[in-house]
């Protein structure tokens, strides 16, 4: 008796381990609304690598037992010839039936089983023709299979999966709902990726027709390998095309393989120097040929890897292009530079996305949107670099007369050709922005609506750079009103400038006339160069653009003051690109193809009459003024904010480090009537709404600034919630520098009642607090 006692406590303690073991996953629990989860870490997992074992043999107790926990974000397993196993349970604790989805975030699975093992002595198969697997999704929400669970029941599942290549997934349950949506914004993203393809092969095509441009032959060949990858990898040549999704696979394969070979043949259309040019272009063009070859081969004899296989023969083309591009000399360095970046992005990002697919790294996101982010970049890279050989004048043309210059016509065309995609993608994404997407995914489609704008003016940078050089460049003169226009200029910096820590301030004087007449396009470019130039030489600071009108014998308009007040890098190079830029002054010697963008603002300073002065350029600091003669136009009769008398009276108090945002506010609370204090302090703000209660006088509303040393604006937010002495809450108005979609959900916790994004003018703001104290 004495011996049997411990043999029955060790018996009952390793009865209750096992049971552990196999209960290691806790079941998802289905929430009442709409919902989108993944549940890797609650997937348990086994590798049957004999590929024998059945459901019948799986579902036994022992097998059940070897099973392990995930724990993890996704489920990573290399490139492997194994069978895996998983399994999960899904709890609906409800008093009514719910359906939820279940889906891999993976289109490239040989084998793919569902099995209901709730009970498991009478399982059921879930085949492909079971109304459960009705459903189709693309490669985010790939096998979609509705999982049907009766009120206050747990349902567990297993799945038998096998790949043909590299092994990375995320499962998630979705609702019916999200389900749909996801595949809608899906859709629309892979329709905007698919509409940039079409849009650059038409202007590859009217380039090849017109000029007979190899590039764009190059490119025509580049685009049609992407028409036919995006859609095999993606899913949607399987969804819509009903080709199986081996044969999509295999396009996907071969398709990568043919834009390699087009990428490389456009090494051949520089103009190389020295003596081993034509070695270059032979080795490139023989390089070329035997990526299709090389690819096929691959497919034949390695085809769970291949597609793994032809994206690292990509890498090592990219990996050895970038030294020849950087170490062979040629007569074009900026043409060369366009496809450095093409073979650097191509490079870089394959990396990052095959370290991912490994876990070495955790950029999730970026295996799934490499595949379509990376082909767009290159082909970007491949439009600029013909359109740089068509206006350099090197690309052969059918015949040798005048008519063959790039006249009015031809760059209309061209300009429409670059345009409408890019308008396409940023009409895109103002409807994107109005769906419910997540705080990543808003933040990557503002991202992408901030390169569609830099694309666009690069664009119209070309068209006016060409107009120039044929003597047809015409400005235009109508009325507009500045102050918009500056304050949509300013805000496309801000977050450059936030990533630099430099604050940008627009101050706009009062007296600014609300219409002026003049070009307002040509207006943007030259000010978008002028604030870029010196926000690439400047870190760590404050750069202030006041804007006011003035008048002089010879013409009126308004002034440009630009003030850097931080530190000032490569202060000789900063200094002679203003020197470009002030056309009564020669052209530096130093001067580069890079300066180009520098040039063209030069020529249109110069026929709009403007006059850039350069006061003072230091280590610590620069002040430079732009005269542009902007005519006054008459407005028409409006009722003034001045005489709009409901903030009249109100105490205001203005919280922000910077000197010059301080004066800026406070001159504009004033113009309203109201009565402003400031301060650049945090902790002194809370002493003085302390002491306006003590003595009676409590501030009406308190304007912050979000990103501030030592309290930032959401902290002081927290703190005036939290200190019971100040009795009297003030409105809570916030700047900010940086996206509102990034911070809106804590500056709500922590009690801001407005969000508004710098530079704010002086209406919204005036609305803003005219808002805030009605509520």
């Amino acid at each position: 008796m004495s011996q049997s006692l411990p043999t029955t406590v060790l018996t009952v303690l390793l009865a209750w381990l096992l049971s552990a073991a196999a209960s290691a996953n806790s079941p998802v629990l289905v929430p009442p609304e709409s919902f989108a989860y993944s549940i890797a870490p609650f997937v348990s997992v086994y590798e049957d690598s004999s590929r024998q074992l059945t459901i019948n043999e799986m579902v036994q107790r022992d097998y059940q037992l070897r099973f392990t926990p995930s724990h993890a974000q996704a489920l990573k397993f290399g490139i492997s010839r194994s069978n895996y196993w998983l399994r999960f349970s899904v709890t609906n604790p409800y008093q009514h039936r719910r359906e939820v989805i279940f889906t891999l975030s993976d289109s490239d699975l040989a084998v793919f089983e569902v099995f209901d093992i709730s009970d498991p002595d009478n399982h059921q198969h879930l085949t492909d023709d079971h109304p459960a697997r009705d459903l189709r999704g693309g490669y985010m929400q790939a096998y979609p299979v509705v999982l049907s669970l009766p009120p206050g029941s747990t349902h567990t599942y297993m799945l038998l999966l096998n790949s043909d290549g590299l092994f990375s997934t995320q499962p998630r349950l979705l609702s019916r709902d999200r389900f749909v949506a996801n595949e809608q914004e899906y859709s629309l993203l892979a329709g905007i990726a698919f509409s940039w393809i079409l849009a650059t092969l038409a202007f590859f095509s009217f380039v090849w027709c017109t000029r007979k441009t190899p590039m764009a032959a190059i490119g025509i060949l580049y685009g049609l390998a992407l028409a036919l990858y995006q859609p095999a990898w993606s899913g949607h040549l399987h969804l819509f095309a009903g080709v199986s999704t081996f044969v999509a696979d295999k396009l996907s394969e071969l398709a990568l393989a043919i834009s390699a070979a087009a990428h490389l043949l456009a090494g051949t259309q520089l103009p190389w120097q020295g003596r081993y040019a034509g070695k270059i272009r032979r080795g490139l063009k023989l390089a070329a040929a035997l990526q299709v070859p090389a690819a096929v081969l691959i497919m034949l004899l390695l085809p769970q890897p291949a597609m793994l296989l032809i994206a690292a023969l990509m890498m090592l083309n990219s990996l050895l292009m970038i030294p020849l591009l950087l170490l062979v000399p040629g007569k074009d360095k900026y043409l060369s530079n366009w496809l450095l970046a093409g073979h650097a992005v191509l490079l870089i990002g394959g990396l990052l996305a095959l370290l991912t697919a490994y876990n070495l790294l955790t950029l999730d996101s970026l295996i799934y949107w490499a595949p379509i982010i990376l082909p767009m970049l290159v082909m970007a890279t491949l439009v600029v670099a013909t359109m740089l050989l068509i206006t350099s004048g090197r690309q052969p043309v059918a015949r040798r007369d005048n008519e063959l210059r790039l006249t009015p016509a031809l760059l209309a065309q061209i300009s429409h050709e670059l345009r409408s995609p890019i308008n396409g993608v940023l009409g895109m994404h103002e409807l994107l922005a109005d769906t419910p997407i997540s705080q990543q995914q808003r933040e990557l489609a503002d991202t992408i609506a901030l390169a569609g704008h830099d694309l666009l003016h690069i664009v119209n940078e070309i068209s006016d750079t060409a107009r120039l050089h044929n003597g047809v460049l015409e400005l235009e003169r109508h009325a507009f009103n500045p102050a918009p226009l500056l304050t949509r200029m300013v805000s496309h910096f801000q977050q450059e400038a936030a990533r630099k820590q430099v604050e940008l301030v627009l101050d706009l004087r009062d007296d600014l006339p609300a219409l002026v007449s003049g070009d307002p396009a040509r207006l943007q470019l030259a000010l978008h160069n002028l604030l870029a130039r010196a926000l690439a030489y400047t870190e760590h600071g404050e750069m202030t653009l006041s804007v006011a009108p003035y008048r002089s014998t010879q013409a009126s308009g308004i002034r440009l003051q630009i003030q850097l007040s931080s530190t000032i890098l490569k202060q000789e190079e900063l200094k002679s690109a203003f020197q470009i830029l002030q056309y009564q002054l020669p052209i530096p010697d130093s001067r580069n193809d890079k300066n180009w963008s520098l040039l063209l603002t030069r020529f249109l300073l110069q026929r709009m009459h403007a006059l850039l002065e350069v006061e003072s350029m230091t280590a610590q600091g620069a002040s430079l003024t732009l005269f542009m003669p902007l005519p006054t136009q008459p407005s028409p009769a409006v009722v003034s904010p001045k005489t709009d008398g409901s903030l009249i009276g109100k105490r205001v108090l203005i919280v922000d480090d910077s000197a010059s945002l301080r004066a800026v506010l406070e001159r504009q609370t004033k113009r309203w009537g109201m009565r402003p204090d400031t301060t650049y302090s945090a902790k002194e703000a809370l002493a003085m709404l302390r002491n306006q209660i003590n003595i009676g006088k409590p501030y009406d509303i308190i304007i912050m600034d979000h990103d501030m040393p030592v309290m930032n604006g959401l902290q002081l937010a927290a703190r005036i919630n939290q200190d019971a002495d100040i009795s009297i809450k003030p409105a809570r108005l916030m700047l900010t520098g940086i996206s509102l979609s990034v911070i809106r959900k804590e500056a709500i916790e922590q009690g801001i009642q407005c969000l508004l994004s710098k530079p704010a003018d002086s209406e919204r703001l005036r609305q803003a607090i005219q808002d805030l104290l009605r509520t």
